[in-house]
């Protein structure tokens, strides 16, 4: 009886995640996610992320890839989504508005499952918060003042933060997903990327 809750509820957030906007949505085993350091070390590579530090979700303030493998033990299932973009969007800030929607998916997904009796379900979404809900002010508050997140029903920790491989997440959700050469996105505009979120599920 307890599986088949569970399962109707999984079935739930897949069936809500894509009424919220998401191409496609699919149950993993938590297990199956791929965390490997280097793409949180990426965002303070030579080419270090505009975002670097200004974020509780992103480096070198969110939970590093190796406390999250950790984490990640606790976790038994992984509802994972995809909003399927023109890669030469991804290049500039029209993907803004859409990591805005997987930011919302990942936290509405959340709320769900927490209302649903899975305590610990914990979202992830792509992108920055503080680039995609508080770019215009000086400096996030939870970082500058210690003060509340001014948009906690939306802004979740980073995928890249904690080390999340996408190209391995699309292949196991079994989501066509290449990585993408700029310089051929520039010349074809039919090049397809996505943006991608997740909910962890205990």
């Amino acid at each position: 009886m307890v599986m088949n809750k569970q399962t109707d509820v999984l079935d739930d957030l897949i069936t809500l995640a894509r009424s919220l906007g998401a191409t496609a949505a699919a149950v993993l085993p938590a297990e199956s996610l791929v965390i490997e350091d280097r793409f949180a070390a990426l965002c303070a590579g030579p080419t270090r992320c505009p975002s670097y530090g200004l974020a509780p979700g992103c480096p070198p303030h969110a939970i590093p890839p190796a406390v999250f493998r950790r984490h990640l033990r606790d976790y038994y299932h992984v509802v994972a989504f995809k909003i399927d973009v023109p890669a030469e969007v991804l290049m500039d800030e029209r993907r803004l508005p859409i990591a805005r929607d997987i930011h919302r998916i990942a936290a509405t997904l959340e709320r769900t499952a927490l209302s649903c009796g899975m305590r610990r379900a914990q979202g992830l979404a792509a992108g920055s918060c503080k680039e995609l809900f508080c770019a215009q002010d000086e400096a996030c508050m939870v970082l500058s003042r210690r003060q509340p997140c001014r948009h906690p029903d939306l802004a979740r920790p980073s995928l890249s933060a904690m080390g999340v491989d996408f190209m391995a997440l699309a292949a196991s959700a079994g989501w066509d997903c290449k990585p993408i050469d700029p310089r051929q996105t520039a010349i074809d505009q039919t090049v397809m990327g996505l943006l991608a979120g997740l909910v962890l599920l205990a």
